[in-house]
């Protein structure tokens, strides 16, 4: 991607030469101020393909990092994931081709699938918890105490690990029937068809939420990580780290929610779509880790073992 730094020495060079141009059409310059001028603007054309020949450089690094991934992965993950139950849920905002990526990833493992859901925006939309809470209070079996805060993500949220866990004690009439009633108010896909129960998660968001509601929903996809991180093995995979109420960042910066899911900040490409298959082990093991280009991210990809 070209900088702006690079826009900037282009522009410079344009408007010296424009200013050389109208100055020459006007009046006669002396011998070395036309020097100092032409000088500059050499300068400034140099600058400006050094600054070309960089940017080519570290796309062309980019890209070869990411078709190394790509190569890697099925030597590197095979058989990680053996007996493994994988469940893939993924937010509205993330994009679909980071979903099908790392569910790619997931392939090489070993794991089965335990099926794919997407959560639309009307499920994180704060003006929809007390929906939430109303139905949870009417589908919550026996044997499941999901919070009562009043707060309809949260609740909705337990409830969802404990029917779609492993450890979970509900039964599959009972996963069916919650799943049916958020798919009636429209706040969940079934993009795959829920098979055994999930003995770890992958959760794959997107970039923060913007707009009026935007803390609200943004509280609200960590609040639903977070009742599924107390529940089971989770991993959140994100595009990014930037941009206020990022779900990396804020898990990261909650020390008991950093201890309970692991991240990858950087899930946008096979580089990233990687690590979140080979976090899962370690996070099954009981190990948390962060992982991406981010400051606070330990490593690119986990330390093998």
């Amino acid at each position: 991607m070209i900088n702006f730094r690079y826009h900037l020495v282009s522009v410079t060079a344009v408007f010296l030469a424009l200013a050389i141009g109208l100055v020459l059409g006007t009046t006669a310059l002396n011998g070395p101020t036309l020097e100092v001028m032409s000088e500059t603007v050499a300068t400034l054309r140099d600058d400006n393909a050094t600054l070309r020949d960089q940017v080519l450089e570290l796309e062309t690094n980019a890209a070869n990092e990411q078709d190394f991934a790509t190569a890697v992965a099925p030597s590197a993950l095979a058989g990680t994931l053996e007996e493994q139950h994988v469940l893939v849920l993924s937010a509205a905002a993330a994009d679909p081709a980071h979903v099908q990526g790392i569910t790619d990833m997931l392939a090489y493992s070993g794991a089965e699938n335990a099926g794919q859901l997407t959560f639309t925006d009307t499920f994180f939309d704060p003006g929809n918890s007390d929906q939430l809470v109303d139905l949870v209070a009417e589908l919550t079996p026996e044997n499941v105490d999901p919070p009562n805060n009043n707060d309809g993500v949260e609740s909705a949220g337990a409830l969802l690990a404990a029917v779609l866990l492993a450890e979970g004690s509900a039964t599959v009439d009972d996963r069916a029937a919650v799943i049916e009633a958020l798919e009636r108010l429209q706040m969940v896909t079934e993009d795959v068809e829920l098979a055994e129960r999930a003995t770890a998660v992958i959760v794959v968001t997107g970039k923060p939420y913007a707009g009026t509601d935007a803390t609200g929903q943004n509280t609200n996809v960590v609040t639903f990580l977070d009742q599924f991180g107390q529940a089971g093995p989770v991993v959140c995979a994100a595009p990014t780290i930037a941009g206020e109420g990022n779900v990396v960042a804020s898990i990261m910066a909650d020390q008991t929610l950093a201890e309970t899911i692991s991240t990858v900040d950087n899930a946008a490409g096979p580089e990233g779509q990687l690590a979140t298959i080979m976090a899962l082990p370690e996070r099954i093991a009981g190990t948390a880790g962060h992982y991406g280009t981010g400051d606070s991210a330990t490593s690119l990809v986990p330390q093998p073992s």
